[in-house]
């Protein structure tokens, strides 16, 4: 078939080898095969060339770099009978189908033309980049150089014209100019469209690799080029890409200038935050500010079409929001060129103009205008701190950490807000006429009678179905500029009174975003989804908006129900953040509204005596403690805490359909959002009446238990543990649930205390009979001990089946190997012994004191951890709380056990000055235990006379270690005197003298 005389069979042959090579590949020979297509590729009948490259669209996609090599050979084989016409240059087969793409007109063919490439170039450009760079590049600059030769050529023909005399010589020469014009001709606009196109997918193909940071890190690419010998990194081609989207920014083609602004816009996105290795503290970018701004000017000029200017607003946010120009002055360059488009937001500005293009184009022109300064009103608020700092945190922290590495541009975050404030009212009311057209838009078709006639803000009646799709994709950052804003200025007001426009922005916002996150089509997009989380948490910052919110309750609980369902769906851990940071402004307005309640009715004198019953009864609950699930929001809340818990923990899900074997995750983002959980559900109580807070009481406990209890495991130390975050929030949750003032209310006190009980007592018994692993450590099982004892309410400790566990659990914890286990139960004694309630510490006194004096006769090394330091200290601070609750004529018994013991722990300072064998922590201990002697000594002086006169000894080691520790520190004031005057110029310098006699 491929040797036969027709082309349509022969079409078909290669039909036939390219499914055999798909289906049996072994079978074919595939070199044979791509020397057949190359050949094919300068036919001149179009059925063979179109089969030709749809059989290489298809290689190209697994075997490309093969095809490529094959390629090569196929020009010096024998096999190339066609050598004028298949041209194979130093850019391979890829050159070969971009010179083709100048010569076909059909379509199907060029856009397999286009796949090829693009298989190619992702399989490829990553390990050839100077090859398919320059390939581009040749691409975009051979018109300039034709352009310059067909003058030439035409100066030489009128010549010619002139004087027709000429010789075969001339003649030869005219032949091969003709000749090498029509092998190089100039590239039509489409070529250098796409042309463009790859070098955007190079960049992102780079962005992708696993090991990408040599292609963005100029110090790293460098070192890996000299030791490893390879060259080939994006960032040494980076002059060459600027030079490439600048020529296409700035041609003749709009299609072309469209596709040079977005190469731009991608270089400076990946390209950024990339340092200058030569100029610390500057970045890369910073030597390419002249092309940037020189490449958008044109772009702002009147008679510009309205989608070229709206790309170069794009870029213009870009650019000011990367940080690149840090300097007032660099910022102007760009910053004016997109206050000169604000003009055009003026009404009737594009009257005149619309009559050279379709109307749409002004709204998707004005929309990218504002859309432009949004983004860029965003990026200066967060960089200036002033949003909501929930948000990009750890962003923030990145940066910061940039900006030491890179020093301290003057004003570099003031300066951009400072330039966008005269614009900002401005601003303000466009961006709220833009996300109304869009609210407005977004209504199904059987509203559209409700429509303005006359069209909205940027649109007409007559270009409706055109302007749906454009604010679909400007409205997010608008919408989030818009929350910013108002939270920054109009939202900040005092007054008592909520004016009615006020309350029109707000429920533009929140209807917005409402809309937003229920559409399924704002979920498929995660960044549009984030965004428009985030504009609904800025918006509830403000205490004026959560007023308006808690005017209709209805409206918190359904905001809640939301979350809860966007909970099941999203396995994000930043959307699963942001979602509880917006639940806990829902419960803190909630508890505004309580508090403005219970203010209200106080202060109403007409109540009477009824006025306290009335207050109590306000909260969640009533006076029956039923919640309404419809209507309650302490309810909605507690599913959204409770779905949130079994998504980090899947552990907790008291009936999963199928056994997990999901774990939580270790790292920081997921122990926040259980925290912020956590701290949610401790606040619930709050919006409850006495008898609602019962009825919650016993859910919150079991799912901070149960938290505990998955966290605080055995096998992991609290102290080092990434739990460790979960952990603390769940004894703050303990310790605010103890401290309740529902456990001292006449209605609530018994089921209260009872349910506290309740909870510790689950607790003891998860640390005695839980599976080995899954116990609770000893640090985190103490740290809840300290909380209960020392914050519940009187008698829930005090039961004996809960208050023996407790002491037989610290006993066992006192003699533990592990010496922050032993420190732990020191200081949870120490606080034991400081309480006010002294009836607490008997039980521990009787079982521990004993144990805790013997600490102090042990036999001190001179070689001392710093942990056994630690908890020596500990060990004498408690023993000195004992000292003070024992009673006066019992003291001195105390005393002769304590004092002793501390000056055994004193060294002769003067024979271990030079002593190398002696540990700092020695020595601290030496001088932490001199210290505790000169303050016991005033305070007990007749007690510390009577125990020195027994023991001489002892006397004489004290005195003589008083006397070289004065003498010590006096020669060391002397020492230090004149050398502290002669340095007094250094303010750094810390002066251990004192020099309040000095004149």
């Amino acid at each position: 078939m491929q040797d036969h005389e027709d082309p349509l069979v022969q079409a078909e042959s290669t039909v036939c080898l390219q499914e055999l090579h798909m289906f049996t590949p072994r079978h074919v020979n595939l070199t044979a095969l791509v020397w057949t297509l190359c050949q094919n590729l300068s036919n001149s009948h179009l059925l063979l060339r179109k089969a030709a490259v749809s059989c290489l669209r298809q290689l190209s996609q697994r075997e490309a770099k093969e095809v490529c090599e094959i390629a090569e050979s196929f020009v010096k084989s024998p096999e190339n009978i066609n050598k004028d016409g298949f041209l194979l240059t130093e850019s391979g087969l890829p050159g070969v189908l971009f010179n083709m793409l100048d010569t076909e007109m059909d379509k199907q063919l060029i856009k397999d033309i286009h796949d090829t490439l693009i298989s190619m170039l992702q399989m490829l450009a990553v390990d050839n980049l100077t090859k398919w760079i320059n390939l581009c590049k040749s691409v975009l600059t051979v018109s300039s150089e034709l352009n310059n030769k067909e003058m030439d050529k035409t100066d030489g023909a009128i010549i010619n014209d002139e004087d027709e005399t000429g010789d075969d010589h001339d003649e030869f020469q005219k032949d091969s100019k003709n000749e090498l014009l029509k092998r190089k001709r100039q590239p039509r606009w489409p070529t250098r469209v796409f042309a463009v196109q790859c070098i955007c997918r190079i960049i992102s193909t780079c962005h992708k690799e696993c090991d990408s940071t040599p292609h963005f890190n100029l110090s790293l690419a460098k070192e890996l080029s000299f030791t490893n010998n390879k060259g080939d990194y994006l960032i040494l081609h980076l002059s060459d890409l600027i030079r490439m989207a600048f020529m296409a920014a700035t041609s003749d083609s709009d299609q072309l200038r469209l596709e040079g602004f977005e190469t731009l816009n991608e270089i400076i996105e990946k390209f950024a935050q990339v340092p200058e290795p030569e100029f610390p503290g500057h970045l890369l970018l910073e030597q390419f500010q002249a092309q940037v701004s020189a490449a958008l000017r044109p772009a702002f000029s009147e008679d510009t079409p309205s989608h070229v200017t709206a790309a170069a607003c794009r870029v213009c946010g870009t650019w000011i929001g990367s940080g690149v120009a840090r300097d007032l002055n660099d910022l102007r360059r760009v910053y004016h060129l997109l206050v000169t488009s604000l003009k055009k937001l003026k009404p009737g500005f594009n009257i005149n103009f619309n009559s050279l293009y379709n109307e749409s184009v002004a709204t998707f022109e004005c929309l990218a205008i504002l859309k432009a300064w949004a983004q860029i009103y965003i990026i200066a608020m967060i960089n200036n701190g002033i949003a909501p700092e929930n948000f990009n945190k750890n962003s923030r922290l990145n940066t910061s950490e940039t900006n030491d590495e890179f020093g301290n541009y003057e004003g570099q975050n003031d300066s951009l807000l400072t330039l966008i404030h005269p614009e900002l009212d401005m601003l303000s009311k466009n961006w709220q006429a833009a996300l109304k057209d869009h609210a407005l838009l977004l209504l199904p078709c059987e509203f559209n009678s409700q429509l303005p006639h006359e069209g909205g803000a940027f649109y007409t009646s007559s270009t409706i179905d055109n302007s749906r799709s454009h604010y679909k994709n400007a409205w997010p950052p608008i919408l989030y500029a818009l929350s910013l804003w108002l939270n920054a200025e109009e939202f900040k007001q005092e007054n008592t009174s909520i004016a009615k426009e006020l309350q029109d922005k707000f429920y533009l916002i929140f209807g917005i975003c409402t809309e937003a996150i229920c559409n399924q089509r704002t979920l498929e997009n995660l960044e549009n989804f984030i965004t428009c989380l985030k504009s609904l948490y800025t918006i509830l910052d403000s205490s004026l908006a959560r007023r308006m919110m808690m005017k209709n309750c209805i409206l918190a609980v359904e905001t809640l129900n939301i979350m809860h369902k966007l909970l099941l769906t999203n396995d994000s851990i930043e959307v699963q953040q942001t979602i509880m940071n917006i639940v806990k402004q829902i419960v803190k307005a909630a508890q505004e509204d309580l508090k403005i309640k219970n203010s209200n009715t106080t202060n109403d004198k007409s109540l009477g005596s009824s006025t306290a019953a009335d207050v109590a009864c306000l909260g969640d609950g009533g006076l029956d403690g039923v919640l309404e699930h419809d209507k309650s929001i302490v309810f909605a809340t507690l599913e959204v805490c409770m779905c949130l818990i079994v998504r980090q923990i899947p552990d907790m899900n008291p009936t999963p359909l199928v056994s997990s074997t999901r774990k939580l995750h270790s790292n920081c983002l997921n122990h926040n959002v259980i925290a912020t959980t956590l701290n949610i559900m401790a606040q619930l109580p709050n919006l409850c009446s006495p008898s609602g807070g019962v009825q919650i009481l016993p859910t919150i406990a079991y799912l901070i238990t149960n938290v505990l209890k998955e966290l605080g495991e055995t096998n992991s130390s609290s102290e080092t543990s990434k739990n460790k975050v979960s952990i603390l929030a769940a004894l703050d949750a303990f310790h605010v649930l103890c401290k309740h003032p529902f456990g001292y209310h006449k209605v609530s006190e018994s089921k209260w205390r009872s349910l506290l009980q309740s909870t510790i007592a689950k607790l003891i018994d998860i640390s005695k009979t839980g599976d080995e692993g899954k116990k609770l450590n000893e640090i985190t099982m103490l740290s809840v001990i300290t909380v209960f004892t020392l914050h519940a309410p009187p008698g829930v400790m005090f039961v004996q089946n809960i208050l023996y566990p407790c002491i037989n659990y610290c006993t066992q914890c006192f003699g533990s190997d592990n010496i922050f286990v032993k420190t732990k139960c020191i200081q949870f004694l120490k606080a034991v012994f400081q309480h006010e309630d002294k009836y607490i510490a008997t039980g521990y006194i009787q079982a521990l004191a004993p144990r805790l004096m013997e600490l102090l006769y042990v036999e001190i090394p001179n070689i001392m951890l710093e942990s056994n330091l630690i908890m020596l200290c500990e060990a004498i601070s408690a023993i000195e709380c004992l000292v003070q609750l024992a009673q006066p004529k019992h003291r001195i018994q105390m005393l002769s056990l304590l004092v002793p013991s501390l000056i055994n722990f004193l060294m002769n300072t003067e024979l271990t000055k030079y002593d190398s064998t002696i540990s700092k922590s020695r020595s601290k201990l030496h001088e932490f235990s001199l210290q505790c002697l000169l303050k016991i000594g005033p305070v007990y002086p007749q007690e510390f006379k009577i125990i020195m006169s027994q023991n001489n000894k002892l006397k004489t080691k004290l005195e003589h270690t008083i006397k070289t520790t004065k003498s010590q520190q006096q020669f060391n004031s002397g020492c230090h005197i004149p050398q502290n005057i002669t340095k007094s110029i250094q303010p750094s310098i810390k002066l251990k003298t004192d020099f309040t006699n000095f004149s």
